[in-house]
């Protein structure tokens, strides 16, 4: 095959948290990335939620350009904020260089004193 397989669609919809088994709803930001919110709007939340023309849920955040749902937008909140069973965060783990390639400092030359 001369091109790449496409990607997956990301997923959509309402579903299950698949740590904590609460209900969410998968929706689809402006970069195309999939975030969870909760099922139940909250007035306390920072994600307006709504449907588009193909029934894909849509999500933004609430910015200062923007700072009120707009038309058929619901507030809800953020799973990740609210999941009971967060995944682990990841940490940077530090490379191992050789002691070669370790500089603790530069002897100084002739020409340099």
């Amino acid at each position: 095959m001369p091109y790449p397989p496409p990607r997956p669609p990301a997923p959509n919809g309402p579903d299950v948290c698949p740590s904590c088994l609460a209900e969410v709803i998968w929706c689809v930001t402006v970069n195309q990335r999939a975030q969870m919110v909760d099922a139940k709007p909250d007035p306390k939340g920072n994600s307006c939620v709504r449907r588009d023309h193909t029934g894909r849920y849509l999500v933004r955040q609430l910015t200062k350009e923007r700072p009120t749902v707009e038309g058929a937008e619901a507030l809800h909140m953020p799973h990740v904020a609210t999941c009971t069973v967060p995944a682990p965060r990841r940490t940077a783990t530090p490379t191992r260089m050789s002691a070669a390639r370790v500089r603790q400092g530069v002897r100084p030359t002739r020409w340099q004193r």
